[in-house]
């Protein structure tokens, strides 16, 4: 997949960031990132960046958001389909965001 065929994959995520809560909204801005690295691959000065956002979905950095966020960012890097959301999402129904890719 290259930076063209992620435009239509990266709308929906768009919309999804604009319609949900916040902190799932930081999961999919991370999810955009995530992809974003992949299909770009990571640049030397952003690797430190890479690898602290990993070690997060690991080990907490004790901020919700910042491991939302991260959580986001290795779930689009690695390919994996985005997280359901939680029960205490206000999203009123499910985003199939993974049948586009």
């Amino acid at each position: 997949m290259d930076k063209n065929e992620c435009k239509p994959l990266f709308s929906i995520i768009d919309q999804v960031i604009d319609t949900s809560e916040p902190l799932r909204a930081e999961y999919f801005r991370g999810y955009r990132r995530g992809i974003d690295a992949q299909v770009l691959g990571v640049s030397d000065d952003r690797t430190d960046d890479h690898y602290l956002l990993i070690d997060y979905t690991v080990l907490s950095s004790g901020d919700p958001y910042i491991d939302s966020y991260a959580r986001g960012y290795r779930d689009g890097f690695e390919g994996m389909e985005p997280e359901s959301p939680s029960v205490s999402s206000s999203s009123p129904k499910p985003i199939l965001i993974a049948s586009i890719v």
